[in-house]
């Protein structure tokens, strides 16, 4: 999930669906802003963790719920030190059409696929579209380690939540329609983040790709992401090296250095803002 625009298929490509269970610990910082083609559901069973949508952050406990729209960015975040368990589960609506005259496509899924048709970001646990959605939820959940022969089934739940989505829908206004086309510019300048994050990137860079200027660029990233391009260049090289990290027989340094770190100081301290640890003691957690 380092990628910012999630290609990878979550399911096959003849039935694409998913149901992750993941478990945050102390020393797991959760997944960077990030978009892709899936409608995503997020469930939490234990802990507090939080979620950001857009630039909406939501600090969420047991039994909350996050649905994110596809294209729509995303990150899902440790809350300070806490531990939490959640159930990611993820679809693409190929599930759901039967071809391109399928009225259902045309009149719903589509709307929401293009975002001219906004779904609600935070279902709290007493609203009555919380209660309309648990049980397809925790169908889904059940069904999670016997898929197989169950296919139908797992169909019918999803066409159940996305009736009652579709239900709770609202057409994107006037200003939302803006912020949706800024932040489709904005991929542009995330995706050569992406591919040339070890290169000295600087803001007029980034901000040409998506045809700013410098100023109203910075401006604009903050507004959609919540966090300045320089931030968010750093956080994205960190989350790239932590993973790196993993590979024991390459040095610290040369993973840095192929991060876009050109100083091994500032990546560690850098690195030790971002885990509290550093990067060898990191190294060392993760092979326990």
């Amino acid at each position: 999930m380092l990628a910012m625009h999630e290609t990878k298929v979550h399911g096959k490509l003849s039935f694409p669906y998913a149901l992750y269970g993941v478990i945050h610990s102390e020393r797991l910082c959760g997944f960077p802003l990030h978009w892709h083609d899936e409608m995503e559901i997020i469930y939490v069973t234990d802990g507090v963790m939080s979620v950001t949508v857009q630039n909406d952050d939501y600090i969420l406990s047991e039994g909350d719920m996050v649905l994110v729209q596809p294209q729509v960015f995303h990150s899902i975040n440790q809350n300070d030190d806490y531990k939490a368990e959640y159930y990611n589960i993820l679809f693409r609506f190929s599930l759901l059409e039967s071809g391109k005259r399928d009225l259902c496509l045309n009149k719903y899924l589509e709307p929401i696929y293009s975002q001219k048709l906004l779904v609600p970001s935070y279902i709290g646990k007493g609203s009555q579209l919380y209660q309309n959605l648990i049980p397809y939820v925790r169908q889904l959940i059940v069904l999670n380690g016997d898929q197989n022969g169950n296919e139908l089934l797992i169909k019918s739940c999803i066409f159940g939540i996305m009736h009652h989505i579709c239900m709770n829908c609202t057409p994107a206004n006037n200003d939302e329609q803006h912020i949706i086309i800024l932040n489709r510019k904005l991929r542009k300048s995330i995706e050569f983040i992406q591919n040339n994050y070890s290169e000295n990137i600087t803001v007029e860079q980034a901000a040409n790709i998506s045809n700013f200027s410098a100023s109203h660029f910075s401006k604009m990233f903050r507004q959609l992401t919540g966090t300045s391009f320089t931030q968010y260049l750093k956080n994205y090289r960190l989350e790239l090296a932590s993973e790196k990290l993993n590979d024991e027989e390459r040095k610290i340094s040369e993973i840095a250095f192929e991060c876009g770190f050109n100083n091994l100081s500032y990546f560690t301290r850098a690195f030790y803002e971002k885990y509290h640890v550093t990067p060898s003691e990191y190294r060392r957690i993760n092979e326990q």
